[in-house]
Order: structure tokens, then sequence, then C-alpha cells
């Protein structure tokens, strides 16, 4: 009977993040939800006791889901690989899928306490993983000694300024322009002379 609930909680949490991809966290009601699931209201209250908490479990499993497949692949790679996947996975021609959710995290964040500490736990995380990869890099001798966590900050603000602004305006020109600038920032901050 607990595996069946357990299975039940997590088909609740996978089906409101697929709608959360497709419309944003705001724009996701309990009825289409429920009309997602063919279940009834009471059924998703039965596993979670408020909205906003099915809203940041849901969140919080997706965030440590991306955060945990992200460290599996790079786990293998050299460093200069690793910071190549993490700048791929901000910067790319390609449009983000989960970038109406990750824009109405942003949204929410600015207003409600608990969607901010959520936001900023995952980015504390992700730039965590940036100075570890800054770190092996100087490990392996291929990234020059540097303060790792003053680096990361560094790239990370840059990476979250152009992903932004590349999310508003795209174009293939400002994606090029984009990875020329990081590639320079890399080149003059962070690989070994």
């Amino acid at each position: 009977m607990k595996a069946k609930s357990e299975l039940m909680r997590e088909k609740i949490l996978k089906a409101v993040v697929a709608l959360f991809i497709e419309k944003g966290i705001e724009k996701v009601t309990t009825r289409d939800l429920t009309e997602y699931l063919g279940i009834s209201r009471s059924h998703i209250y039965h596993y979670f006791k408020d909205w906003q908490s099915l809203c940041l479990a849901a969140v919080t499993n997706f965030m440590n889901d991306e955060l945990a497949e992200f460290c599996s692949i790079i786990q293998p790679l050299t460093a200069g690989e690793k910071l190549q996947e993490f700048i791929d996975g901000m910067i790319s021609n390609d449009p983000d899928p989960t970038r109406k959710l990750y824009g109405s995290l942003w949204l929410l964040s600015t207003h409600d306490e608990a969607y901010a500490s959520l936001m900023q736990t995952f980015l504390d995380k992700w730039q965590q993983v940036l100075a570890n990869i800054i770190q092996s890099g100087m490990d392996e001798r291929t990234f020059r000694v540097v303060d790792a966590q003053r680096v990361a900050r560094q790239l990370d603000a840059m990476l979250f300024g152009y992903y932004e602004h590349l999310s508003t305006l795209p174009s293939e020109g400002l994606v090029k322009q984009t990875k020329e600038d990081i590639d320079d920032f890399i080149h003059r901050n962070i690989l070994a002379r």
C-alpha cells in the first residue's frame, strides 16, 4: 500500500512539473493538474497539504534530479570538458524547454520567501558545482591557481546574464558573440598559461 501511495505521489509531482514546463508555475491551477491526471482535487490533497507545498516539492524534486543528472554526466570528464558541459547547459542555440519553469521560479522568488529560499539553495548548489569544476582543473593543472569560489561566482553571474539576454532576444549572432565572450573570460582568468 505504501509503495502504491508513493507511486501516486511521484506521478502527481512529475505531472505538475510537466505543466510548469509547458505553462509556467504561476499559470498552472489545481484544475489543470486534475484534468491532466484524470483524478479528483481531493485525491491531490490527500498527498499534499496545500498547493504551495505541492509546487515546492515538485520544483525541488525536479531541480535535485537535474543537478544529480548533470553531476553524473560530468563525473568521468576532464575539468575542461566539465566546464564546457556547464557552459553548454546555459548557453545554446536551442531553446531551453524548462525556460518557463525557471522564469516562473525567478518571478515567484521576488515576492515569496519559500520560493526565494528554494531558489537560493539551488543557485548555491550550482555555483558549488562550478567551483568544484574549477578546483578540479587546478588539481589537474589545466587551470591556473585562482580563488575557485570567486571565479565561480563571476562566471556564474556572466552565464546567467547572457542566459537571460538570449532568452529575451535570441539570435545566432548573439549566441556566437556570447560564446566568444565566455571563451575570452576563461582564457584570461581560468586556463593555465
